[in-house]
């Protein structure tokens, strides 16, 4: 099994290098924003030459940093919603997002179900 956020992260396609998670070390795909920079050193994402992406995310120095961000936004902002509305949250319909395949897929991954409520334990 997964943890939460390892089952994000999967959602997200972290993982195989040309994948844009993996590329911006941001397994979360996070949204590049000024708190990114402040505490986590993070960068507006560059594409690379090829890719038909708009620059949007966060790019951070590395994975653990990418990690540790993706832990606290989830901490500061998540937790006590349910897995369904925490994830209909974080990856909504209008950023083209199945909500609904996703959430399932985070399920399946990690044994949790759409109405357990997240607590900071689930992120560890």
């Amino acid at each position: 099994m997964l943890t939460f956020m390892e089952a994000i992260g999967r959602q997200e396609g972290f993982g195989p290098p040309s994948n844009r998670a993996t590329r911006n070390n941001n397994p979360g795909n996070i949204n590049f924003a000024p708190w990114t920079a402040a505490k986590f050193g993070a960068v507006l994402e560059t594409i690379p030459e090829g890719y038909d992406e708009v620059a949007r995310f966060a790019h951070f120095p590395d994975v653990a940093t990418g990690w540790a961000a993706m832990r606290a936004l989830l901490t500061e902002s998540y937790v006590g919603l349910t897995i369904a509305a925490a994830l209909a949250k974080w990856a909504p319909p209008s950023d083209g997002n199945n909500v609904s395949a996703y959430q399932a897929g985070v399920c399946a991954s990690t044994g949790l179900t759409p109405d357990t409520v997240l607590t900071s334990e689930l992120l560890t």
